[in-house]
Formats: structure tokens, sequence, C-alpha cells
């Protein structure tokens, strides 16, 4: 017989008999997560926060050889422990927090012919979110079919969500859980299952939120959800649909679902990364402050120019324009290996060139990331799907001093696309190499684990502007759900009217804060830059912080109201993502140190979408409270100063 253990009871001290139900809370003991068996004696969850269920009792399992290991599933006694760590982290802040309860649940599972497999569950609680991984011992070759694994969530919660799983370049939207889209049909009018790509997040009927993902993917197939109606998701692997082949122990990547009670918690939370492993310490010396890895802006040769900003006589032009407005970086984009460019001109060798630009920039100190294709393409040649070949263009890129590269195009998480993507970061270290992943998934805690991946796609972002526009529902969404797992290359900053479509200047420049990045490309031509008042802020804003807050009034979806702080500078933005005006409100005082600074930047809507003004020296409100009514796709900046220093006093 199956015993349930209630919510809100204590932690169990002793330890679990053979098939008793196990329960792991959190440190504070807000968050709880049980295992046990169901009916049929399959082993199921169940995930509880503020004691209301946010999974309702799912399965779990992986199959292995044929057989589903939640199966017939007797959970054993746990071995607890706890872990309380800090480590350095980049982007949003600069420390992140490993603090949970930790159970590891060993699991016998009838295989047939009276053998038993013996395997391990193993569970993570922390104060705002849980996380469980499957680990199975065994040696030789396995075929792995995929999970039993799935989320039944309330049928009333809402569901943001996309359904790209291959470049994962979709646009959120929202649903109920108990009616997300179970079928959907293609440009081709064929219908075909709905399949969300994490993240996704669910808000609850009493306001608290969820962020639905995995962290730690490696030598494994990337996760998708398949929708399975009546409010429950089931774990599904598009790109190794019939499974996949696996040689020794296996380790699942972690399912994760943060929990928190407002979105400045879900932005702010570390399970992801806290889940990861460590990065060598013969690779990366001093860890995420390594020497070599260095967050900065670029200009981008594609965005605006395409194919034609590669053409080679543009380049020491490009790295002039570095200078001039503050970018550390030339990111030398797609074309450039094509004789149309003229890097082959009069049968040059363009790493001849290359060399060149390298050291060109290197003397006005700016470094050189170089794009190529992963995939083999028409336009751009043999691609990277090779050892041979990778190695030889890091090798190449190491000996002309390259600071980085970009690599495009894999368009798959199937388990060999997800090693060759660690094998890719794995081998830039050894060459000292800053990796920016484009056509690429989700992100799943990398930069824990190596911290050369200094930012990646997989998100739908401004790159599309260049066609058409993006829904401002998205934008209001993106901070708070894939933007909450991790970095983006989301390229925030169009200034001209081409390109605004339905935003605004001031909208796109409080974009530069809210969509911030270790390597932040500007998407503009650099002259827009030059010739703006937003001058100064393209040229000191900065990329990395040392702490980010969400602002009452956020609305997931319909407002974005965020703070960030460099050193003791705060940056104010605020998004208005409703489909009419509205009026942002911010409360300063609650920003420590910005009460008491002398003076403020406002960077604001002007009488047109397409331009803005600018008030320097504006002395804030004595009370904290600044207000300003936008229009649809509307936004504000404040960059509040602080009070100037006192002299040093003399001894």
């Amino acid at each position: 017989m199956n015993v349930r253990i209630l919510l809100g009871c204590v932690l169990l001290s002793a330890v679990a008999p053979l098939g008793a139900a196990v329960e792991v809370a959190s440190p504070d003991g807000r968050v709880r997560f049980t295992v046990d068996t169901d009916a049929g004696g399959h082993l199921q969850y169940t995930l509880a926060s503020d004691r209301v269920v946010r999974i309702h009792p799912s399965p779990a399992g992986v199959i292995v050889d044929g057989v589903d290991l939640g199966a017939q599933a007797a959970p054993g006694e746990p071995r607890r422990s706890a872990i309380d760590e800090t480590f350095p982290w980049r982007g949003d802040r600069t420390t992140a927090r490993n603090r949970c309860l930790v159970a590891e649940i060993p699991i016998q599972t009838p295989t047939g012919d009276g053998r038993v497999t013996a395997w391990t569950l193993e569970v993570r609680v922390f104060d705002d979110g849980a996380a469980f991984r499957y680990r199975v011992p065994g040696r030789g070759p396995r075929r792995v079919a995929g999970e039993s694994t799935a989320w039944r969530l309330p049928p009333e919660a809402t569901v943001w969500f996309q359904t790209s799983t291959t470049s994962y370049e979709e646009v959120y939207r929202s649903a109920r859980a108990g009616s997300l889209p179970f079928e959907e049909t293609d440009k081709k009018g064929a219908k075909h299952r709905v399949h969300l790509g994490p993240p996704a997040t669910v808000t609850y009927a009493d306001g608290a939120y969820g962020l639905l993902t995995e962290a730690a993917l490696r030598n494994y197939s990337g996760l998708t959800l398949r929708v399975e109606g009546d409010a429950r998701l089931a774990a599904a692997f598009r790109d190794d649909a019939s499974g996949w082949t696996h040689d020794g122990e296996l380790l699942s990547p972690w399912r994760v679902l943060v929990l928190t009670r407002d979105l400045n918690g879900l932005v702010n939370s570390d399970v992801i990364a806290a889940l990861c492993d460590p990065p060598d310490p013969v690779l990366f010396p001093e860890g995420m402050n390594t020497a070599w890895i260095k967050p900065g802006k670029a200009i981008c040769t594609w965005i605006v120019f395409g194919n034609d900003g590669a053409a080679w006589e543009r380049q020491k032009w490009f790295v002039d324009q570095c200078v001039a407005v503050g970018a550390e970086y030339l990111l030398v984009d797609g074309g450039w290996q094509s004789e149309q460019w003229g890097w082959l001109k009069g049968g040059a060798d363009p790493w001849d060139r290359l060399n060149q630009l390298v050291a060109y920039g290197r003397e006005r100190g700016v470094g050189i990331l170089l794009w190529h294709a992963y995939a083999d393409r028409r336009n751009d040649g043999p691609g990277l799907t090779t050892a041979a070949a990778r190695e030889q263009f890091f090798r190449r890129c190491h000996d002309a001093g390259v600071a980085g590269v970009k690599l495009d195009f894999f368009e798959s998480e199937s388990k060999a696309q997800v090693e060759v993507r660690e094998e890719i970061l794995r081998l830039a270290a050894r060459y000292r190499l800053a990796v920016n992943f484009h056509g690429v998934n989700k992100p799943t805690g990398e930069p824990r684990t190596w911290p050369n991946e200094v930012t990646r796609e997989g998100i739908r972002e401004q790159e599309y502007l260049l066609w058409t526009e993006l829904p401002l529902s998205h934008y209001g969404a993106l901070p708070f759900t894939r933007m909450a797992a991790g970095h983006a290359d989301f390229l925030p900053g169009f200034v001209r009217a081409h390109y605004l479509r339905n935003t605004t200047v001031a909208f796109q420049l409080a974009s530069i804060v809210v969509y911030s990045t270790p390597f932040l490309c500007w998407p503009e031509h650099p002259e827009a830059y030059l010739q703006s008042a937003a001058f100064p802020l393209v040229r000191t804003v900065p990329v990395t912080w040392d702490e980010t807050r969400v602002l009452p009034g956020s609305v997931l979806g319909e407002t974005v109201l965020m703070a960030r702080r460099k050193g003791n500078q705060w940056y104010v933005a605020g998004l208005n993502c409703r489909p009419q005006p509205a009026t942002l409100s911010f409360d300063l005082s609650v920003l420590p140190g910005a009460s008491s600074a002398t003076e403020m930047t406002v960077y604001q809507e002007g009488d047109r979408r397409t331009n803005f003004r600018v008030e320097e020296r504006r002395t804030p409100p004595s009370d904290g409270r600044f207000s300003v009514t936008v229009p649809a796709g509307g936004g504000v900046l404040l960059h509040v100063n602080p009070p100037p220093q006192p002299p040093p006093m003399k001894k």
C-alpha cells in the first residue's frame, strides 16, 4: 500500500521504508517534492509550494533497452544531504547561490526474466524550485527510447510558450493549461501534434510563477514538451524521435520547475545555473572571470548591411566605427569566405586578410569575432561538421589572434548535436576563443560549465525587424520566459524609422537594458548611433550587471519595469507592450543609493514614434516617484547617476 505524505508535514528525519513515499523540502520548507508510486505501480512525483500543488501527480521514468524504468518501480531509502555554496555569475548579477536539500532515491525496477535494474532518482529542492534527474549505471551501449516523464499542470493555470523546437525562433504566446493547442496546421496544410520548446512559463491562479525547462543538457537529447491534453505535457525528443544510443552510465539532464512568488524572483533565480557543473579549472583557471573571456559590445557586419558588410574594403572602416561607438569587438559575419566580397581577390588568402584585420583592430583596442556556418551550405562552403574541420578552423582563428567565433545553423538538439556543441566549447576553450551560438536550441545553464559561451540565439529576436514586426506581447513575455533561462542575442537598440516597426526609439533604448547580454551586438548602422542623441548611452551602457530587479507593476506579456545596477549607477527601463497607451510608474526609493542621487538622465518619448527626448542632469524626484505616459510600443529609460564623491581626506 502506497503512503502519501501530506503537504505541510514535517520533513522526514528517518529513512523511508521500501515502497513508502519520499518527501524532499526546500531549506525554507516552502517547496515540497514528493515521490511515490501510483495505483499501477508507476513512479510518480508531486510538486507544491506555499501549500499549493503546482504539478499534480505525474509519471517519472526513463526508457532504456525497451524498459520503462519508472514502471513497477520500488523506491528505497533515500540518501539525504544539503548543498550551500556561492559561485561567480555573469549577466544579471555577479554571484549566484546553490542552496538546496538533496535526496538520492534508489529505485529497483523489474526488467524481465527475473532481473532487476537498480538505478537512482536524484532530487534537489531549492527555496525557489525543484529538479530531478535519472542516473542509470551500466557498461556498454544501451538504447534510450525517451522518457515517461510528464508534467500535469492545474488546468486553470496559464502557460506562456513557443512552438519552435529547431531554432527556437518562434513568438511566445499564452493559453490556459487545460486548453493548450493539441494540433496545429503547418504551412503545407498538414496537421501535426504540438510540441513546446522550453522554457515555458506558468502563471498560477494565486499569482505564483513557474518556469518549466531542463538544465545541464549534456550527452543526451534535448527535451521538448508534447501537448497531451488535459493540462498535461509529456517529455518528447523530436530530434531523436526513434531514440538514441548511449554508452556507459546514463545521466539525464535535470527536469526543472523554478517556482517563485513574483517576476523578480523568476528573473533572479539561480536554480538552472546551480544545477550545472563548475568549469574545468585547467581550461578556465579563474572560472567565470578567466582573463581571456571579456564581455563587451560589438558592431555586426551583417544586420543592416547583409553580406555586403563582409566586403573586404569595409572591414577597417568597421573597426574605426567600433572605436567611435565604444564597441570592444567587430563581428565579421557571413560572406567573408566568398570570392564575391573581395577576401580572395587577386588570389589573396582570406587568412592573410584576417591577420591584417586583427592587427589593425588590436592597435585600436578592438577584438575580432569571426562567423562560420556549422552546416555545409551552398553559399558559404564546407561547414564544421567534422572534428578535423573544427580543429583546423579554431587553430587558424587562434593563430590569427581572433577573440571568438559565431557559429550558426545547428537547428537541432539531437544527442549527437548536443555532444558536438560541448566539444566545440571545449575545443574553443583550448584555443582561448569565446563562442556565440546561433541557429541553436534553448540555454540550459551552459555558461556555468563553459564560461566561454558569451551569448546564444535560440530566440525570436530583432533580426526579424529587417522583414516584419514582433508582436508587442512577445517583447513583454521574453524577459520572463526565454531570457529567464539564460542569455540571448536579442539585438536591441534600433534607432532609425525603418526598423522601429511597432515600437518607438525610446522603447528601443530601454530594450538595451531589458534585453542585456554579456556579448551585445548593435543592430544599427554605426552612423545612426553617431548621429543620435542616444550616443552617450551607446558608448557607456554596461553589458554585465551587479544587480537586477524586476519592479512592481511588471505584468508578463504587457509591461516590463526593470532596474539594473552597475557599481553605484542604476539604469531603470520601462516597456509598454500593450496595444494601447499606458502609464509607467517607478519608485526609485526602493533602489539602494538611487534616492541619494543628485541627477539623472531621462530618455523618453518625443512627439513622434521616430524621435525622442533626452533630459540630462534632471533632478530625481524627492519622493522617488516617477511616472510617464507612453504610447503602445513605447518606453522610457532612466540613468540614475550617483552623487559626487567627496575628495579623499588629506593625511
